[in-house]
């Protein structure tokens, strides 16, 4: 009996035998999921242009002088932002006491409410800004009341090769309304147009 051959044949036979195909099946999807996890991350790391950071626009109370008559009520309100907000990254809506959005309008009123290559400075009477027919636009307001962008129709617009302004604690923004707004329960917020969150209401 050639007991070293059965060895050598025995030996040869378990060599031969491979995984089976159940286990290497799920071998493979193991290995390719977690290359595929693995490639994810990587690519994501270099698209990637930063994370999302919130902002706030702080809204400090209505000046008590804030008033006006028939279509020409305006409030001002000062703001505190968070250091890098810009208008393009947010937009304004104003609401009564019961959460109804009141209509941000689409044109202003009075001539002298427009943007140039330089602040414009805002006053009131013959060349002034006045309220719009109906509902409410945004003026925003340098410490020198110039004119830096109007928030009219649901976006801002700029002087002409401006396309977003950085916003600055001692800027104002000044609601002017066709109706009443102040101490009637109204409110102003802000909302996040862009990648970053952007937060931040006040009473008018």
């Amino acid at each position: 009996m050639n007991v070293f051959g059965e060895r050598a044949r025995g030996w040869r036979k378990t060599r031969r035998r491979g995984v089976s195909p159940i286990i290497a099946t799920i071998l493979l999807v193991a290995i390719t999921v977690v290359l595929a996890a693995v490639l994810y991350v990587l690519v994501s790391g270099l698209t990637r242009s930063g994370a999302s950071t919130p902002y706030s626009l702080g809204f400090e109370a209505t000046p008590s002088g804030a008033s006006g008559s028939g279509a020409n009520w305006f409030d001002n309100i000062q703001l505190v932002p968070t250091s890098g907000l810009t208008t393009s990254m947010f937009g304004l809506s104003v609401a009564n006491a019961a959460s109804t959005t009141y209509v941000n309008a689409a044109a202003v009123g009075g001539t002298g409410c427009t943007l140039t290559a330089t602040p414009t400075v805002i006053t009131y009477g013959a060349m002034g800004c006045y309220g719009p027919t109906s509902g409410w636009y945004g003026v925003l307001l340098t410490a020198s009341n110039g004119i830096v962008a109007l928030y009219l129709g649901g976006a801002w617009s700029y002087a002409t090769g401006v396309s977003t302004i950085a916003l600055q604690t001692s800027y104002t923004l000044e609601v002017i309304s066709a109706l009443q707004v102040n101490g009637l329960g109204y409110s102003i917020s802000a909302y996040s147009t862009g990648s970053s969150s952007v937060s931040g209401s006040g009473s008018l």
